[in-house]
């Protein structure tokens, strides 16, 4: 460096110095909590992870502690879907900052991880007992109308529909400006959709679009509005078949299994040919693929991942690939090997729910892939189920092809309803939209649409449709079915 150069950059550099020294801990927390926030809104995880570690490790006396620890537990929560490690910090917070403003944050995220797996009322009721604490506690905290949508949330999950649109209303118009205030009034439509009141559903729907432009819920509103027109806009719902929307070609369409729909208008083909599931984007073009031997059923976990039934193992996600067995038949015998498997899925509770050719049966599995028993518990019956779904609000959705049939169950197995076997001939595929309406592909009879309570709504068919194999919908409710005959997916909007 030229000596002049550094005589005038001498100066600077020790004034900065000098500051950075003068600095008290408590700013020095303080900026290193800011700049882990930084971190984290520019996707360095492990950074972010760092300065909140260093804060709680090395500034215990300042008031900056409360938040890191908020910040840790989300990070074990968002990013290590590491349930007990986030508990761990909220609770820390809790006990121990109860006075900061991290506190009421603690509180919601602590509600949230429980109602997330929550498969019980009593456990509803502790989620929402966490979220009535941040109102009652911290009435003045900016964490009130969050906690207040997601107790509207609990209730719905409770079947509480009035309950639930009766808080987020007074969300969307006690706390407008705030982050919680688009998804409540998105809510107050999704509540009274499943209360089974379509057109002011539909209202509620248009006020998100109307009150929230911006918002990033206006447009799954829009996506709402559409879905539910087609199905009551009219007189009998209305679909029409999209002929110019083409997608996939070559192998892909050949031997297809499932298809299920993708984060971002995506869609998910299981291929007998290519021996996998492949990711098409919005535009047709290939974004992705998953490798199986076998490919049996596709369904999507909680969090939006993928689960891809093979023959012989269930694949989570991109990596996490389960060879499953269950306890010996024998005394001194090997576990017996899950390797005739039909269909798979993950429930809100994280159980594994595998069908098995060989048993007839469902079988549970944990998260580790301990065997838990069948599903439902004790079960009796055989069952050839080849598909498994689980919808928006919970419920189990099980197909049994030789029974004709498709059941809804809660978690602990208890049967909710059911739709057919009078109306259908060949099922072989289901799908389920937000507002609990059930769409089954048969091979003679086309797609068959029932209501939440397992009666006939329409029936979808065209001469393009000869033998439909497998389903799916997008994010409008459109129905995307694969025909084995001409080998291409149609849609019917």
């Amino acid at each position: 460096m030229p000596r002049l150069a550094f005589v005038l950059l001498a100066p600077l550099l020790l004034a900065a110095g000098t500051a950075s020294a003068q600095e008290t801990p408590e700013e020095q927390a303080r900026r290193l909590l800011e700049d882990g926030r930084a971190y984290r809104a520019q996707g360095k995880l492990k950074q972010a992870l760092d300065n909140f570690s260093i804060v709680v490790g090395s500034f215990r006396e300042t008031e900056a502690v409360g938040q890191a620890l908020l910040e840790i537990g989300r990070y074990r929560m968002e990013v290590e879907a590491d349930a007990e490690k986030a508990r761990a910090a909220f609770d820390q917070v809790t006990k121990e900052h109860a006075r900061s403003d991290a506190a009421p944050g603690a509180y919601y995220y602590l509600g949230l991880l429980t109602l997330q797996r929550a498969t019980t009322a009593a456990e509803i009721e502790d989620a929402l007992a966490q979220f009535s604490r941040v109102e009652t506690l911290y009435p003045h905290s900016a964490w009130v109308p969050r906690a207040l949508q997601a107790a509207a949330m609990a209730h719905r999950r409770a079947g509480r529909y009035g309950e639930a649109a009766d808080l987020n209303r007074r969300v969307s118009l006690e706390y407008p400006a705030s982050d919680a205030a688009g998804a409540a009034q998105f809510e107050i439509g999704r509540a009274l959709a499943l209360q089974g009141q379509p057109r002011q559903a539909m209202e509620e729907f248009q006020q998100v679009r109307n009150r929230f432009p911006q918002n990033e819920w206006a447009q799954p509103a829009l996506e709402r509005i559409t879905a539910l027109y087609r199905l009551f806009g009219g007189a009998k719902p209305s679909f029409t078949l999209d002929a110019a929307f083409s997608v996939g070609a070559g192998d892909v369409l050949k031997d297809v299994k499932a298809l299920a729909p993708a984060p971002g208008g995506g869609l998910w083909i299981a291929s007998g040919k290519t021996r996998s599931a492949v990711l098409l984007d919005p535009g047709g073009r290939i974004a992705g693929s998953v490798t199986a031997e076998e490919p049996r059923a596709l369904s999507l976990g909680p969090a939006g991942e993928l689960v891809l039934a093979a023959a012989t193992a269930v694949r989570i996600g991109p990596k996490d690939v389960r060879s499953l067995s269950t306890p010996p038949e024998k005394p001194g015998a090997a576990p017996k090997a899950v390797d005739r498997i039909l269909a798979a899925a993950l429930t809100p509770g994280g159980a594994l729910l595998v069908s098995d050719d060989e048993r007839e049966k469902v079988l549970r599995f944990d998260a580790k892939g301990q065997y838990l028993g069948t599903f439902p518990p004790a079960d009796a019956a055989k069952r050839k189920v080849t598909r498994i779904l689980v919808d928006a609000e919970g419920a189990i959705l099980t197909l049994d092809r030789e029974e004709k049939s498709v059941r809804a169950w809660d978690e602990a197995g208890k049967l909710l309803r059911t739709a057919g076997p009078a109306g259908l001939r060949k099922p072989v595929d289901l799908a389920v939209d937000p507002f609990r309406n059930l769409y089954v592909a048969d091979e003679e009879l086309g797609v068959l649409v029932f209501d939440p309570q397992g009666r006939p709504l329409a029936t979808l068919t065209s001469p393009e449709l000869r033998r439909a194999r497998a389903l799916t919908l997008d994010a409008s409710g459109a129905v995307l079915v694969y025909d084995d005959r001409s080998e291409r997916v149609l849609r019917y909007r």
